[in-house]
């Protein structure tokens, strides 16, 4: 499939985007599901997969930690979300939240099915492996994903792959939770959502999401104690 290209630009400039620049990205992918959903445009089809396929492979790939695996998944993810276009609602989510979600489910089924393994994320592999070291070693430490000072220093080879045993760990103990609380760590800390953001595409309450996704972050430190990704 020619639809991805190696462009690691991560999840991050996204949140820079303006008001009138997201309101026109969702009119086009309102036109977009419209045509596809009426009328089959394979053409529409096409323009909204080459819109959200490499942030969607971005955060698979920072939760999973495998590029190839990544690959894969994105593409289920994609045919997912153009066979569900008719139950798509734009009032409860953007089609990129959407899309994150229903990637996060598809990453949860294939670790079930033991079609993938969690492997390590290496720090020093550009954007996709320190983006989540720094989002969820922020998540151990503060509870939340957010940038702290001097996250992003240079660091000890060493001490890298220990923070990347460390990351692999964290992912085994998450993946022993219940795949809404699973779901809810992944958009929080490897795509960035906010609590509110994930609660409409859940359709749960934000107080609800934000208390599952706390006592996750308790369960962990009490079970890592010290050891965090600093």
């Amino acid at each position: 499939m020619g639809w991805f290209t190696v462009a690691r630009r991560g999840v991050g400039g996204r949140n820079g985007t303006s008001a009138d620049a997201a309101e026109t990205r969702a009119a086009t992918d309102r036109r977009l599901i419209r045509a596809i959903v009426r009328h089959g445009s394979q053409e529409a089809a096409d323009q909204l997969v080459r819109a959200y396929f490499d942030d969607v492979c971005a955060f698979i790939w920072r939760t999973t930690g495998d590029r190839d695996h990544a690959l894969d998944l994105t593409q289920e993810t994609m045919i997912a979300a153009l066979r569900a276009l008719s139950t798509y609602d734009s009032s409860k989510a953007s089609v990129r939240t959407w899309m994150y979600a229903i990637a996060s489910r598809k990453v949860i089924d294939a670790r079930r099915a033991n079609r993938i393994r969690i492997t390590p994320l290496d720090p020093q592999d550009g954007d996709a492996g320190s983006a989540v070291g720094d989002t969820v070693g922020n998540a151990i430490a503060n509870g939340t994903a957010a940038p702290v000072a001097g996250a992003r220093q240079a660091r000890d080879p060493a001490e890298s792959q220990a923070d990347a045993d460390l990351l692999a760990r964290i992912e085994t103990f998450v993946s022993r939770f219940d795949a809404g609380t699973q779901e809810i760590f992944h958009l929080h800390t490897a795509a960035e959502l906010t609590f509110a953001q994930i609660a409409a595409a859940r359709g749960e309450r934000t107080e609800a999401v934000k208390a599952r996704y706390y006592r996750l972050i308790q369960a962990i430190r009490k079970e890592f104690g010290d050891e965090r990704a600093d």
